[in-house]
């Protein structure tokens, strides 16, 4: 009976070691993604305007052609709690990161208004979110992002869902070109959209929407931590009933230090979303991934800083 009672020690022991390495394994890969230049909040900071008054477009007056009137802001509920599904396979880790964009009017919401003599419009905003990771620790026992997919936003329960079918990003003078098709593609930071100072950014988006068409709209510019970085929002051009584009010239994310993690999103509305009267709903999707901004030869910057 002894021997029984020393076997079922060392098990109930070599148990709980393994419970607590994994759950130390967890709290460290949490913490990283929390903290991290290329995860963080980048897809809240693209999301949400934090103000009621409806914004006019960056660069406006260079862009009376690009869209209808109509000025818009969301502001989101926060803090936006995020869950972090993680499962750990010895030295690499794959992660599920879900949350929920909520704004309720009066004090939340979409606030649109569409004609210089009507008044706002207030939308509610239920859109999900959902972003996967890859992982590796190091021989230091260290956690490092492997690979990321866009953060997806899309509007759940709504009757017009937004579907986005290609991103692409070209600099023509070096030619250099990234594409996404699926937001299930994981990126390595290698493989990120990395662009020079210097660049100028020729974006395509291809998208449309379930009874209704749409409207795209670039943010870039949005830095990790408060103070650094910019957050623009731009309309792009329609070229035809399914794709837009624009002219992105890198420069004006005004980037002090190089290199640097900024967020972008291309945001897509629906047409009754932004053009609707008070009685249309809200509907929309969004791409959110970081990018890189560095001078030629310099390397792209660590998980954390």
């Amino acid at each position: 009976m002894r021997y029984a009672w020393t076997f079922i020690s060392l098990l109930l022991i070599a148990v709980c070691m393994i419970n607590c390495a994994r759950e130390s394994d967890e709290d460290a890969i949490q913490a990283l993604l929390e903290s991290s230049w290329y995860v963080g909040d980048g897809a809240v900071k693209t999301a949400d305007d934090s103000t009621n008054v409806p914004q006019e477009p960056a660069h406006a007056a260079l862009l009376g052609d690009s869209i209808p009137w109509v000025r818009w802001a969301r502001w989101i509920e926060r803090p936006v709690a995020r869950e972090f599904d993680i499962y750990v396979n010895g030295d690499s880790a794959d992660v599920t990161i879900t949350a929920y964009f909520r704004g309720e009017p009066p004090g939340f919401g979409l606030f649109v208004v569409n004609d210089p003599y009507n008044p706002v419009f207030q939308r509610t905003i239920s859109d999900s979110v959902l972003r996967k990771v890859k992982l590796y620790k190091d021989n230091d026992n260290t956690w490092h992002i492997a690979g990321m997919t866009v953060a997806d936003i899309h509007t759940t329960g709504t009757d017009y869902p937004v579907s986005i079918q290609e991103l692409r990003a070209r600099v023509e003078s070096r030619n250099y070109e990234f594409v996404v098709t699926n937001p299930e593609t994981y990126f390595t930071k290698e493989q990120l959209p990395t662009f020079y100072p210097s660049d100028t950014v020729e974006v395509t988006v291809t998208c449309s929407a379930q009874d209704d068409s749409t409207w795209a709209f670039l943010h870039h510019g949005t830095g990790h931590c408060p103070g650094i970085g910019v957050h623009i929002r731009q309309p792009l051009y329609r070229d035809n009933i399914t794709t837009f584009s624009r002219t992105w010239i890198i420069a004006e994310d005004s980037v002090i230090n190089t290199p640097a993690v900024r967020h972008s999103a291309i945001d897509v509305l629906g047409w009754q979303t932004l053009f609707g009267d008070s009685t249309e709903p809200y509907s929309s999707r969004a791409w959110c991934l970081p990018y890189i901004v560095m001078e030629p030869g310099q390397e792209i910057p660590q998980d954390i800083d």
